[in-house]
């Protein structure tokens, strides 16, 4: 009696899980719930491209969630290197990808459009509590970079007076004015 009742229960949990993926499969916005994914899954789409150094990215924001780095308390990085992004009609949809950035609470700071090189640069802020989040988007004709991160302002002051008085006390002894981040 008992083996029918964990079958029975593992057929009903399998058949769920099966139909949960079966939406979430035609419904991309669940699956990139925030900007970040929507605008990487975008890049990839439209320009028919794949991030570089995934492994690598998702580590270093593992390493920075635990060790708070100038105040940054979490980071997401994707970066698309070597590769052709280049398209007019791509180009205006991802001016509305981002543009409705805006209506998820993201405030636009920087907005910045190269017709010579073919430069897409915005930059976006919003406030989460104390704190503060960044969401950088930056494609060029043959690379591009999406950077979201949460900062503590208070903890990036502090960093930045730090190594800035670091860096002249350098230059005025005579030795290399370059910050040093241990």
């Amino acid at each position: 009696m008992k083996t029918t009742t964990k079958w029975t229960k593992l057929n009903v949990f399998a058949a769920v899980f099966f139909s949960a993926c079966v939406a979430l499969s035609f419904s991309p916005d669940l699956v990139y719930a925030d900007d970040f994914g929507r605008i990487v899954h975008h890049i990839e789409a439209s320009y028919n491209v794949h991030r570089n150094y995934r492994f690598l990215m998702g580590f270093a924001g593992v390493v920075v969630k635990f060790w708070h780095v100038g105040g940054v308390k979490s980071m997401k990085i994707a970066i698309f290197e070597d590769q052709h992004l280049d398209g007019t009609d791509t180009d205006k949809k991802l001016d509305e990808i981002i543009a409705r950035a805006s209506k998820s609470g993201w405030q636009p700071m920087v907005r910045s459009i190269s017709r010579r090189n073919g430069e897409h640069v915005y930059i976006y802020g919003q406030q989460a509590g104390k704190d503060m989040k960044l969401l950088v988007v930056n494609v060029e004709p043959n690379e591009a970079e999406v950077i979201q991160v949460r900062v503590d302002p208070d903890k990036l002051d502090q960093f930045l007076d730090e190594n800035m008085h670091h860096s002249e006390r350098n230059r005025h002894s005579g030795t290399s004015g370059a910050m040093t981040f241990f």
